[in-house]
Protein backbone atom coordinates (compact mmCIF):
# COMPACT_ATOMS: atom_id res chain seq x y z
CA UNK A 1 0.00 0.00 0.00
CA UNK A 2 1.06 3.45 -0.96
CA UNK A 3 2.29 5.69 1.92
CA UNK A 4 0.33 9.06 1.37
CA UNK A 5 2.42 10.91 3.31
CA UNK A 6 5.22 9.95 1.63
CA UNK A 7 6.83 12.93 -0.26
CA UNK A 8 8.91 13.65 -3.74
CA UNK A 9 12.30 15.02 -3.71
CA UNK A 10 12.57 18.39 -4.96
CA UNK A 11 14.93 20.68 -6.23
CA UNK A 12 14.71 25.06 -5.59
CA UNK A 13 15.97 26.38 -8.82
CA UNK A 14 15.78 29.95 -8.88
CA UNK A 15 14.82 32.44 -5.95
CA UNK A 16 13.01 36.02 -6.83
CA UNK A 17 12.65 38.34 -3.96
CA UNK A 18 8.84 39.99 -4.81
CA UNK A 19 8.95 42.05 -1.52
CA UNK A 20 10.10 42.61 1.88
CA UNK A 21 7.94 39.49 3.23
CA UNK A 22 7.40 37.45 0.30
CA UNK A 23 9.76 35.49 -2.62
CA UNK A 24 9.28 33.31 -5.43
CA UNK A 25 10.78 30.20 -5.81
CA UNK A 26 10.87 27.63 -8.94
CA UNK A 27 10.87 24.27 -7.93
CA UNK A 28 11.91 21.10 -10.08
CA UNK A 29 11.49 17.43 -9.09
CA UNK A 30 14.90 15.45 -9.19
CA UNK A 31 13.40 12.09 -10.98
CA UNK A 32 12.72 12.93 -14.14
CA UNK A 33 10.13 10.16 -14.40
CA UNK A 34 8.21 11.27 -11.80
CA UNK A 35 8.35 14.85 -13.10
CA UNK A 36 7.10 13.95 -16.55
CA UNK A 37 4.14 12.36 -14.92
CA UNK A 38 3.15 15.58 -12.42
CA UNK A 39 -0.05 17.31 -13.51
CA UNK A 40 -1.46 19.66 -11.95
CA UNK A 41 -4.96 21.72 -12.75
CA UNK A 42 -5.83 25.56 -11.78
CA UNK A 43 -6.99 25.60 -7.96
CA UNK A 44 -5.13 22.45 -6.62
CA UNK A 45 -2.55 22.91 -3.96
CA UNK A 46 0.18 20.74 -2.69
CA UNK A 47 1.83 20.38 0.41
CA UNK A 48 5.88 21.35 0.88
CA UNK A 49 7.70 20.69 3.85
CA UNK A 50 11.23 21.17 5.54
CA UNK A 51 12.55 18.54 7.70
CA UNK A 52 12.47 19.80 11.04
CA UNK A 53 10.66 22.37 10.27
CA UNK A 54 6.95 20.99 9.23
CA UNK A 55 4.69 20.89 6.17
CA UNK A 56 2.03 23.66 4.86
CA UNK A 57 -0.35 23.47 2.07
CA UNK A 58 0.99 26.15 -1.01
CA UNK A 59 -0.88 27.03 -4.22
CA UNK A 60 0.50 26.46 -7.64
CA UNK A 61 1.38 29.86 -8.62
CA UNK A 62 2.23 29.30 -12.48
CA UNK A 63 0.49 27.68 -15.51
CA UNK A 64 0.15 24.01 -15.76
CA UNK A 65 1.56 23.88 -19.49
CA UNK A 66 4.83 24.20 -17.63
CA UNK A 67 6.51 20.85 -17.99
CA UNK A 68 9.45 21.04 -16.22
CA UNK A 69 9.45 23.57 -13.33
CA UNK A 70 6.54 25.07 -11.15
CA UNK A 71 6.18 28.05 -9.25
CA UNK A 72 4.87 29.08 -5.21
CA UNK A 73 4.63 32.16 -3.84
CA UNK A 74 5.95 32.19 -0.02
CA UNK A 75 4.99 34.97 2.46
CA UNK A 76 6.92 34.98 5.35
CA UNK A 77 4.88 34.29 8.51
CA UNK A 78 6.38 31.48 11.16
CA UNK A 79 8.67 28.76 11.48
CA UNK A 80 8.56 27.14 8.10
CA UNK A 81 8.07 30.13 6.09
CA UNK A 82 11.22 31.73 8.11
CA UNK A 83 13.24 28.77 7.38
CA UNK A 84 12.02 28.73 3.50
CA UNK A 85 13.54 32.14 3.23
CA UNK A 86 16.90 31.52 4.23
CA UNK A 87 17.00 28.35 1.69
CA UNK A 88 19.02 28.42 -1.05
CA UNK A 89 19.24 27.68 -4.54
CA UNK A 90 20.39 23.91 -4.84
CA UNK A 91 18.46 23.22 -1.79
CA UNK A 92 16.45 20.31 -1.40
CA UNK A 93 12.48 20.23 0.17
CA UNK A 94 9.31 17.89 -0.19
CA UNK A 95 6.27 18.05 -1.29
CA UNK A 96 3.20 15.38 -1.93
CA UNK A 97 0.29 16.12 -4.04
CA UNK A 98 -1.26 17.65 -5.94
CA UNK A 99 -4.30 17.63 -4.33
CA UNK A 100 -7.47 19.40 -4.48
CA UNK A 101 -10.52 19.09 -6.84
CA UNK A 102 -9.47 22.04 -8.89
CA UNK A 103 -11.40 24.38 -11.69
CA UNK A 104 -13.08 22.87 -14.49
CA UNK A 105 -11.64 25.18 -17.63
CA UNK A 106 -15.12 25.00 -19.47
CA UNK A 107 -16.59 27.05 -16.28
CA UNK A 108 -14.93 30.11 -17.33
CA UNK A 109 -14.56 29.72 -21.67
CA UNK A 110 -15.76 32.06 -23.39
CA UNK A 111 -16.80 34.04 -20.61
CA UNK A 112 -15.85 37.49 -19.14
CA UNK A 113 -13.78 36.56 -16.36
CA UNK A 114 -13.20 38.77 -13.22
CA UNK A 115 -10.24 37.48 -10.70
CA UNK A 116 -10.08 39.13 -7.62
CA UNK A 117 -7.75 38.74 -4.94
CA UNK A 118 -6.35 40.49 -1.76
CA UNK A 119 -2.97 40.75 -0.10
CA UNK A 120 -1.21 37.30 -0.99
CA UNK A 121 -4.23 36.08 -3.03
CA UNK A 122 -2.74 37.02 -6.09
CA UNK A 123 -1.05 34.27 -5.99
CA UNK A 124 -3.38 31.45 -6.33
CA UNK A 125 -4.77 33.22 -9.23
CA UNK A 126 -1.54 33.58 -10.78
CA UNK A 127 -2.08 29.64 -12.67
CA UNK A 128 -5.19 31.31 -14.36
CA UNK A 129 -3.95 34.72 -15.09
CA UNK A 130 -0.63 33.03 -16.94
CA UNK A 131 -3.11 31.22 -19.04
CA UNK A 132 -5.57 34.33 -19.50
CA UNK A 133 -2.53 35.96 -21.06
CA UNK A 134 -1.65 33.02 -23.45
CA UNK A 135 -5.08 32.41 -24.93
CA UNK A 136 -7.32 35.94 -24.96
CA UNK A 137 -9.41 34.46 -27.53
CA UNK A 138 -10.97 31.85 -25.15
CA UNK A 139 -12.69 34.77 -23.30
CA UNK A 140 -14.73 37.80 -23.98
CA UNK A 141 -13.00 40.08 -21.19
CA UNK A 142 -10.57 39.49 -18.82
CA UNK A 143 -10.47 42.25 -15.48
CA UNK A 144 -8.18 41.30 -12.32
CA UNK A 145 -9.38 43.95 -9.43
CA UNK A 146 -6.67 43.34 -6.77
CA UNK A 147 -6.09 45.11 -3.13
CA UNK A 148 -3.10 45.38 -0.90
CA UNK A 149 -2.14 47.00 2.22
CA UNK A 150 0.48 49.37 0.44
CA UNK A 151 2.56 49.27 -3.11
CA UNK A 152 5.62 47.87 -1.64
CA UNK A 153 3.55 44.52 -0.89
CA UNK A 154 1.54 44.09 -4.31
CA UNK A 155 3.00 40.85 -5.53
CA UNK A 156 4.24 40.08 -9.07
CA UNK A 157 4.69 43.82 -9.93
CA UNK A 158 7.17 42.88 -12.39
CA UNK A 159 4.05 41.04 -14.23
CA UNK A 160 1.49 43.55 -14.64
CA UNK A 161 3.02 45.15 -17.90
CA UNK A 162 3.14 41.73 -20.27
CA UNK A 163 -0.49 40.95 -18.38
CA UNK A 164 -1.67 44.44 -19.56
CA UNK A 165 -1.48 43.53 -23.29
CA UNK A 166 -4.76 41.38 -22.57
CA UNK A 167 -6.19 41.98 -19.46
CA UNK A 168 -7.66 44.99 -18.06
CA UNK A 169 -5.60 45.81 -14.44
CA UNK A 170 -7.47 47.54 -11.45
CA UNK A 171 -5.57 47.84 -8.51
CA UNK A 172 -5.60 49.39 -4.66
CA UNK A 173 -3.86 50.09 -1.51
CA UNK A 174 -5.25 50.57 1.57
CA UNK A 175 -2.27 53.23 2.68
CA UNK A 176 -0.58 55.09 -0.76
CA UNK A 177 2.90 56.86 -0.92
CA UNK A 178 3.89 59.59 -2.69
CA UNK A 179 4.04 57.97 -5.97
CA UNK A 180 1.10 56.04 -5.94
CA UNK A 181 -1.28 56.76 -9.11
CA UNK A 182 -4.04 54.14 -8.65
CA UNK A 183 -6.83 53.97 -6.89
CA UNK A 184 -6.97 53.87 -2.56
CA UNK A 185 -9.27 52.08 -0.66
CA UNK A 186 -10.83 48.25 -0.08
CA UNK A 187 -10.95 46.28 -3.72
CA UNK A 188 -14.99 46.70 -3.50
CA UNK A 189 -14.54 49.80 -4.28
CA UNK A 190 -13.44 48.91 -7.92
CA UNK A 191 -16.61 46.52 -8.33
CA UNK A 192 -18.43 49.30 -10.11
CA UNK A 193 -21.70 48.71 -12.54
CA UNK A 194 -19.75 50.32 -15.18
CA UNK A 195 -16.92 47.94 -14.76
CA UNK A 196 -18.41 44.23 -14.21
CA UNK A 197 -20.66 42.73 -16.26
CA UNK A 198 -23.84 40.98 -14.72
CA UNK A 199 -22.86 37.52 -16.85
CA UNK A 200 -19.14 37.36 -15.68
CA UNK A 201 -17.60 34.34 -13.81
CA UNK A 202 -16.09 35.33 -10.70
CA UNK A 203 -13.02 33.83 -8.70
CA UNK A 204 -12.39 35.34 -4.91
CA UNK A 205 -8.85 34.63 -3.22
CA UNK A 206 -8.31 36.39 -0.40
CA UNK A 207 -8.47 37.14 3.56
CA UNK A 208 -12.00 35.81 4.61
CA UNK A 209 -13.06 39.10 5.81
CA UNK A 210 -13.11 40.10 1.92
CA UNK A 211 -15.62 37.39 1.09
CA UNK A 212 -18.44 38.54 2.44
CA UNK A 213 -18.48 42.12 1.27
CA UNK A 214 -17.16 41.06 -2.31
CA UNK A 215 -19.88 38.28 -2.68
CA UNK A 216 -22.61 40.88 -1.83
CA UNK A 217 -21.30 43.84 -4.25
CA UNK A 218 -21.05 40.40 -7.06
CA UNK A 219 -24.88 39.33 -5.97
CA UNK A 220 -26.34 43.92 -6.17
CA UNK A 221 -24.15 43.65 -9.87
CA UNK A 222 -26.12 40.83 -10.82
CA UNK A 223 -24.03 37.64 -10.93
CA UNK A 224 -25.24 34.36 -9.88
CA UNK A 225 -24.41 32.56 -7.46
CA UNK A 226 -23.06 29.92 -9.51
CA UNK A 227 -20.82 32.23 -11.36
CA UNK A 228 -19.04 33.17 -8.00
CA UNK A 229 -16.04 31.10 -6.97
CA UNK A 230 -14.10 31.39 -3.69
CA UNK A 231 -10.86 29.58 -2.41
CA UNK A 232 -10.88 28.24 1.29
CA UNK A 233 -7.65 27.13 0.73
CA UNK A 234 -6.90 28.77 4.55
CA UNK A 235 -8.79 25.70 6.24
CA UNK A 236 -6.77 22.69 4.75
CA UNK A 237 -4.02 20.98 6.56
CA UNK A 238 -3.29 17.01 5.72
CA UNK A 239 -4.43 17.43 2.49
CA UNK A 240 -6.25 14.16 1.95
CA UNK A 241 -9.43 14.24 4.05
CA UNK A 242 -7.76 12.47 6.59
CA UNK A 243 -7.12 15.38 10.05
CA UNK A 244 -10.60 16.78 9.68
CA UNK A 245 -9.99 20.23 9.53
CA UNK A 246 -11.21 21.36 6.93
CA UNK A 247 -14.38 19.24 7.20
CA UNK A 248 -17.65 21.46 5.87
CA UNK A 249 -21.15 20.45 7.17
CA UNK A 250 -22.43 18.34 4.56
CA UNK A 251 -19.81 16.02 4.60
CA UNK A 252 -17.47 18.00 2.03
CA UNK A 253 -13.79 18.67 2.93
CA UNK A 254 -11.88 21.60 1.23
CA UNK A 255 -9.00 19.82 0.67
CA UNK A 256 -10.54 17.13 -1.74
CA UNK A 257 -13.79 18.64 -2.65
CA UNK A 258 -12.07 22.49 -2.75
CA UNK A 259 -10.34 24.58 -1.98
CA UNK A 260 -12.48 26.37 -4.77
CA UNK A 261 -16.16 26.34 -4.38
CA UNK A 262 -19.17 27.99 -6.02
CA UNK A 263 -21.09 30.12 -3.62
CA UNK A 264 -24.13 28.45 -4.21
CA UNK A 265 -22.43 25.33 -2.74
CA UNK A 266 -21.27 27.01 0.17
CA UNK A 267 -24.00 30.27 0.92
CA UNK A 268 -26.20 28.02 3.59
CA UNK A 269 -22.96 26.49 5.16
CA UNK A 270 -21.91 27.37 8.80
CA UNK A 271 -18.76 29.17 8.30
CA UNK A 272 -18.10 28.16 4.88
CA UNK A 273 -17.40 32.18 4.40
Amino acid sequence: MKNQYETIQTEIIKIETLSSINKLFTLQIKDEEVRNKFKFRHGQFFILSVPGFGEAPFGFCSSPTIKETFQVSVDKRGSLTSKLFGLKKGTEVGIRGPYGNGFDRKKIKNRNLVLIAGGCGLSPLRTIIQDANLHPKNFQNIQIFYGCRNSELLAFKSDYKEWSKNIEMNLTVDTPDKNWKDSVGVVTNLLTPEKIKSDSVAILVGPPVMYKFVIQKLVELGLSDDDIYVSLERRMHCGIGVCQHCALVGGKYVCTDGPLFSYAEIKNTPEGI
